[in-house]
């Protein structure tokens, strides 16, 4: 008759093909684990609402006009696709933000044939 062996278990029951076989095995399974632990750590801590109350502002200032090269230089070009080109912008910008305020100053002006806007995203 063909007798088989029963696979031994460790003192805890765990089978020992789970088990590392070194200490070096067993010292880069626990240095995956604490990376993991930092990494996730990192992320919980990053993306909380602030503690002290102060909300996250991000500002831009956008040229929108049909021709980047006449666009002032401190402001971001964005091509003129119509009337809803700024709220269109400012909503893949501002996706993750609660409040958004955009403010167009008054037509196209003669120096670039463009139009200034600021927007304005905010976390609160």
């Amino acid at each position: 008759m063909n007798e088989t062996n029963p696979m031994p278990s460790s003192p805890k029951g765990w089978p020992s093909r789970l088990l590392p076989r070194s200490r070096r095995a067993l010292s880069l399974l626990v240095g995956a684990g604490l990376v993991v632990l930092a990494g996730a750590a990192w992320l919980i801590f990053a993306h909380r609402p602030a503690a002290d109350g102060t909300s996250e502002l991000l500002t831009f200032r956008l040229c929108i006009g049909r021709e980047q090269a006449r666009c002032p230089n401190d402001a971001s070009f964005v091509r003129n696709e119509g009337d809803d080109t700024v709220t269109k912008w400012t909503q893949r910008q501002c996706a993750g933000y609660k409040a958004r305020r955009i403010i167009i100053s008054d037509g196209p002006t003669p120096d670039c044939d463009c139009s200034i806007a600021e927007v304005s995203c905010s976390s609160e």
